[in-house]
């Protein structure tokens, strides 16, 4: 190989610059204050808004002895303590981003509960269905009945209603022949 076929050729008037270390660096994440805190005080976790306004605020406070609470509606003012408090180890970074976080975790929690009801429902229908069925098939005069489509069809119905109706209608057919 030449010199020529190891190096690609630029085009006039553009140049190759190297990458710069520092343009390429990935961010390091949220930054984290320094501040003392008195041993204590309660240790404050997980601070999120929790209106749209962003003018309440939520946290967990664990006492130095284990307990734990829920403080809610903390107000967004520099005259409350708690607040304050927050805003001595928080920033603001931190606390959009506990938001962002409590957002997509009641958001998941509302979407399963959803699938959680719908499941719910489908499984009551189809109790309904069988139970519907069941009561029918044991009844003497549908077992005995002659009306062989009809049970066929209480037995393939899909619907509590469609059930119901088959059901029905072998025992006004029983009926009838038995007059």
């Amino acid at each position: 190989m030449t010199e020529e076929q190891r190096y690609a050729k630029v085009p006039d008037g553009m140049e190759i610059k190297k990458p710069n270390p520092e343009e390429n660096r990935q961010p390091q994440g949220l930054k984290i204050k320094d501040f003392s805190v008195d041993p204590g005080l309660p240790i404050i976790q997980y601070p999120h808004y929790v209106n749209n306004a962003r003018t309440e605020l939520s946290c967990l406070l664990v006492r130095p002895d284990g307990m734990a609470t829920i403080e809610k509606q903390i107000p967004k003012d520099e005259n409350h303590p708690l607040y304050r408090d927050i805003r001595a180890q928080f920033t603001e970074e931190e606390i959009l981003t506990n938001t962002s976080r409590e957002v997509q975790i009641q958001t998941s929690r509302d979407k399963a509960m959803k699938e959680a009801k719908v499941q719910s429902d489908r499984e009551q229908l189809r109790a309904n269905l069988w139970e519907v069925k069941s009561a029918f098939m044991d009844m003497d005069i549908v077992k005995n009945s002659k009306e062989k489509g009809l049970k066929r069809n209480l037995r393939k119905a899909t619907t509590y209603f469609e059930a119901l109706a088959f059901g029905c209608s072998i025992l006004i057919k029983e009926n009838e022949s038995s007059e």
